[in-house]
């Protein structure tokens, strides 16, 4: 007898260790369970820090209101890394800037085209912002880093009252400004030009790149969002968890817990990308407005009614005018900066493009709210309603953009389309134009213009 009941007694000790590690390993899976589902709960909301919040300033070039002819200069000391003019007078003027590095070396930065963009009449933008009509502006120019000085030279028409305005968008402090000279130079100054290609190996192939694309493969310039594991890797975490912890511990009413558990955190699990009320996905090579700017907001005090919406039928390509000679890792940067000349300085409720794509094939979210709606922007004067706007990085009167630039244009135009459902065939211009197909401008340049009906074309062979 004492030899049998010490057989039970050792039985029933290794059952209760049994049970104990069992109901252990179930409550490790389930707390692993609980684990993914609260990445893919809350995953989405994170996003990984981003660069400081743009700084503006100006500096008046001419105190005497005389007006100054071509050749007149205007020469600052400032670190800025965007710049634009504005002036009083000839609103067709032209000037060139060269920009001065660390080394006192100086390049011709770019040739300034005028502000050509502008708002629909009736438009937020047009009642608080700036028109071509109120204000006589250039595009803003990419400059780069480490400039320490900026020269502006008027190279045609007349000015007075000119202006620089100077903005920093990647250090998060005023640009330095001083004026070292103005008036014009008893010998004109020069400076060599400037690169006007990306490096050529830098480029995705230009099939299959971008939104909507065979592969989907992009060059991104910015750290994105960081994202949760997604509803449907969620549940099959759950799923997976729950059949182990039934085999485990055979206890119908621990498991119904934990089912419970599982669906009510996997229904407050948001779906990974989605779109608003067109029923397609958001592609993910699109850079998303709150991954390059989630400080950057819609310009409530002056466009208190939030983003308007219309139709959406056409798309019109611009070139923003800036230099070509940037890397990867500027176009934010860039990006930024264009933000803050629009927002603040020319008062639009948003940057006044729809999308942006680099010369490395990124393509990025403008105008907030407007990947799959038909948000109305402020990059085509008379023209934005019933249209997106999607402008080029660069300067392309002379050179076409990069093949993977071109690929993310074609793919995203596609999908846009699609979204809206635009039929490219119906038209013998695809819905696709130019931007001075609008309006009296060079944009998007001859270069980029003469290439718009192989991407008609290409839009169309990949539909």
């Amino acid at each position: 007898m004492p030899g049998a009941l010490t057989d039970r007694r050792s039985r029933r000790t290794r059952r209760d260790r049994t049970r104990r590690l069992k109901v252990g390993v179930a409550a490790a899976i389930g707390a692993a369970a609980i684990a993914v589902l609260g990445a893919t709960t809350l995953g989405q909301a994170q996003e990984a820090p981003g660069p400081p919040k743009p700084k503006v300033d100006q500096v008046g070039l001419t105190p005497d209101p005389a007006p100054v002819t071509p050749g007149w200069e205007g020469q600052v000391g400032t670190d800025a890394n965007l710049v634009a003019v504005q002036w009083d007078g000839d609103k067709d003027a032209k000037y060139t800037f060269d920009v001065r590095d660390g080394r006192g070396e100086w390049r011709q930065a770019a040739e300034t085209q005028v502000f050509d963009n502008g708002p629909d009449p009736g438009t937020q933008d047009a009642v608080h912002g700036a028109t071509p009509d109120t204000k006589h502006v250039t595009e803003p120019v990419w400059v780069g880093k480490n400039v320490t000085g900026v020269r502006v030279r008027l190279d045609d028409g007349s000015a007075q009252d000119v202006t620089l305005h100077v903005i920093d968008s990647t250090r998060g402090k005023k640009p330095e400004k001083n004026v070292e000279s103005t008036g014009t130079p008893a010998t004109p100054t020069t400076a060599p030009t400037p690169t006007t290609a990306p490096p050529p190996d830098s480029s995705p192939p230009m099939s299959g790149g971008g939104p909507g694309g065979d592969d989907g493969t992009t060059t991104t310039t910015t750290q994105p969002a960081q994202e949760g594991l997604g509803l449907g890797q969620g549940l099959a975490a759950a799923a997976l968890a729950s059949l182990a912890i039934a085999f485990i511990v055979r206890r119908r009413r621990v498991l119904a817990i934990i089912v419970v558990a599982v669906v009510a955190l996997a229904a407050c699990a948001p779906t990974k990308g989605g779109g608003g009320g067109s029923g397609q996905p958001i592609p993910n090579a699109i850079v998303a407005r709150a991954s390059w700017a989630p400080d950057l907001p819609w310009n409530w005090e002056a466009c208190p009614g939030g983003p308007e919406y219309a139709y959406m039928g056409t798309a019109i390509v611009h070139h923003t005018v800036n230099s070509n000679s940037y890397g990867p890792g500027d176009s934010v940067g860039m990006l930024r900066g264009i933000w803050a000349y629009h927002v603040q300085t020319l008062g639009y409720c948003d940057i006044a493009y729809n999308f942006l794509i680099d010369n490395y094939g990124t393509a990025f979210e403008g105008r907030l709210g407007g990947i799959d709606q038909p948000v109305i922007g402020a990059h085509s004067l008379g023209a934005n309603t019933g249209t997106t706007g999607i402008a080029m990085l660069g300067t392309f009167s002379s050179v076409t953009p990069s093949g993977g630039a071109l690929g993310t244009l074609e793919n995203l135009i596609r999908w846009k389309f699609r979204v809206h459902g635009v039929d490219p065939f119906d038209d013998p211009a695809a819905d696709i134009l130019g931007h001075r197909d609008t309006s009296s401008t060079e944009c998007p340049g001859d270069a980029l213009y003469n290439y718009l009906p192989y991407t008609r074309h290409f839009v169309k062979a990949g539909w």
